[in-house]
């Protein structure tokens, strides 16, 4: 089961909310769970989990995102009968209110809308709301192409499904070919962690879908899960935030 919910944050005067601030609200969440549990997250190269900062309607908001049941259980519920968060590395303590699961759904639901319906997909926009980036060559992807963006998803997929998976090797590479980027509003965004910067990019692009039909399902599924798995690397600490929406052909009107 994927989950995603919210938290408002109540923040102390004068406190700067950036991306940032995903690292920080990351080792504090570790801190919550059992102590076992967070020995092995941290020894694990893909998380069940990804979690950032933002804001929505003026507000600073926690989005954290689970692609397990038992991540669920292990992340969500401790978070459930607090009121305040301690911060250790700012020593400071913010207030939690309107904990809100904003959505639930399987894998297999997923698919089911892009595989269980007749209507042909036009194009998927993805809104990266913190900086974002993929391994690359030895260094940092500045740009999301989208053999690099599907390769990262596919692995993130295929390490929690609880139903099908994807076949790993020249997918990504085959679903590029099938792919156009039609449109993009983007910039660099270094993203600052424990005193180093990455390389990354914030912003919007548009995937357009001119060649194959199944490919434009299997990446429109994928673009889905990434509202939950977050886009690219260290989504655990805030980097990846993803809001994507798919849309289909409109149909002509008689």
């Amino acid at each position: 089961m994927l989950t995603q919910v919210e938290i408002e944050l109540q923040l102390p005067e004068g406190t700067l909310f950036n991306q940032s601030m995903g690292s920080i609200l990351q080792g504090a969440l570790m801190e919550q769970v059992v102590p076992a549990w967070a020995e092995v997250m941290h020894t694990q190269n893909v998380r069940p989990y990804s979690q950032y900062g933002c804001i929505k309607e003026g507000k600073p908001i926690w989005r954290i995102h689970t692609l397990t049941e038992e991540a669920a259980e292990q992340m969500l519920s401790p978070l459930l009968c607090l009121s305040s968060l301690y911060l250790k590395q700012r020593n400071q303590e913010i207030g939690l209110s309107h904990f809100q699961i904003v959505k639930q759904e399987t894998f297999k639901e997923i698919e089911e809308k892009y595989w269980g319906t007749d209507k042909k997909i036009h194009h998927m926009d993805m809104n990266f709301l913190t900086s974002a980036s993929c391994k690359s060559q030895g260094g940092y992807a500045i740009f999301p192409m989208p053999h690099l963006i599907f390769k990262n998803l596919i692995k993130k997929w295929n390490a929690f499904s609880d139903g099908s998976t994807m076949e790993e090797v020249g997918i990504a590479d085959q679903l590029a070919q099938q792919m156009d980027i039609t449109d993009y509003q983007l910039h660099m965004h270094p993203f600052s962690l424990e005193g180093r910067r990455i390389r990354a990019f914030r912003g919007k692009v548009r995937y357009g879908f001119f060649k194959n039909d199944a490919a434009a399902r299997l990446a429109a599924t994928l673009a889905d899960f990434a509202n939950y798995a977050g886009t690219g690397m260290k989504t655990s600490m805030g980097m990846g935030g993803t809001e994507a929406k798919v849309e289909f052909y409109k149909s002509s009107s008689v």
